[in-house]
């Protein structure tokens, strides 16, 4: 009788099973969520960091308007406010695209600043610039003070007379 010679099979496959595959998909799948996720992050960072920056240039932008002014004017830029969007240049023409979400206003206070170290008081205006977004979330703030002209000062302008003698090397007297 002809021996027929037939090998047999192992019973288990060799190969991926179903529930394997669906682990390794499922791995992978875990793996693209992360870096998903880590991407948006990485976006949403630097979209804040560019509204800052933004916010900054616009603060830095009306601050710089403002010095230019006569320190009797600076007072009438209280309460100025531009809401985003609607932002100005010096020329009156809109700001460029990147500044459509930011928004500024402005704030001025008459103080009187105590420099301990020199024994000088001196008043003036301190003018403070807030920039924020559409959500009214701050971007940045900016004070600067600018002190009251010597023409001001004295018995009508009540501020702090500030002198240099000629005999003591340029020392301040209040």
């Amino acid at each position: 009788m002809a021996h027929a010679t037939h090998q047999r099979r192992p019973r288990h496959r060799r190969g991926y099973t179903l529930l394997e595959s669906l682990m390794a998909a499922g791995i992978l799948l875990g793996i693209v969520v992360a870096i998903t996720s880590a991407i948006t992050a990485g976006q949403q960072h630097a979209l804040e960091a560019h509204m800052r920056i933004a916010g900054a240039l616009a603060a830095e932008d009306l601050l710089s308007r403002m010095t230019a002014v006569s320190y009797d004017d600076i007072l009438a830029w209280n309460g100025y406010t531009e809401s985003a969007g609607t932002m100005t240049d010096v020329h009156g023409q809109s700001m460029p695209d990147m500044f459509n979400n930011i928004g500024r206003s402005v704030a001025v206070s008459t103080d009187l600043k105590n420099f301990a170290e020199l024994g000088v008081k001196v008043r003036g205006r301190t003018i403070r610039v807030h920039s924020f977004d559409r959500q009214n979330r701050t971007l940045s703030e900016i004070y600067h003070f600018v002190p009251e002209p010597a023409d001001n000062a004295g018995p009508t302008g009540g501020g702090a007379r500030t002198a240099v003698d000629p005999d003591d090397a340029g020392a301040l007297h209040t």
